[in-house]
């Protein structure tokens, strides 16, 4: 009986310790769990690719479009986190708002957030949905643009009329 009853605990603690793994307190925990599965690239690295001629890549802002207005990395695109799933294939989406075609699943991908954590979380994703040359900027535009004062910038000018 005492065997029985040690099994029981033993399985009972087993499944108990099971269910819990995945269980994360917030985005931040879930990201530095995910952050081995994402290459991280430098301010550094990032400046070559951006300073190079015949580079084939994409760079995604991933921030929030009032984030985005205020202070953004030039040559990114703007999708939002939300939405990045949904219009990263998206043909008419990339052409009605960039003028580009949407990126190969072997195209590489720059991805970009404020400090780096949703960029982990938006680079896991895309690896899912087959995107095979995704990074993502240690540290965001935060570490692209450390002087960068969110709370004194004023969003940028479209460019169109009355912007």
């Amino acid at each position: 009986m005492k065997n029985k009853f040690r099994l029981l605990m033993i399985a009972f603690l087993a499944v108990s310790v099971a269910s819990c793994v995945g269980i994360y307190e917030d985005g931040s925990e879930l990201a530095k769990a995910n952050a081995d599965k994402v290459t991280q690239i430098s301010v550094a690295e990032l400046n070559t690719i951006l300073e190079s001629e015949d580079a084939d890549y994409k760079l995604i802002d991933i921030r929030e479009a009032n984030e985005y207005l205020l202070g953004n990395i030039p040559g990114s695109a703007n999708i939002p986190r939300g939405m990045l799933e949904f219009v990263i294939n998206d043909e008419d989406y990339w052409m009605d708002n960039f003028y580009s075609y949407p990126p190969e699943k072997d195209t590489k991908i720059i991805i970009y957030c404020k400090s780096g954590m949703r960029g982990i979380l938006a680079a896991v994703t895309l690896q899912k949905l087959g995107f095979t040359n995704v990074v993502n900027l240690e540290g965001g535009f935060m570490a692209f643009d450390p002087e960068f004062d969110e709370s004194s910038a004023t969003p940028q000018s479209s460019g169109g009329c009355g912007g």
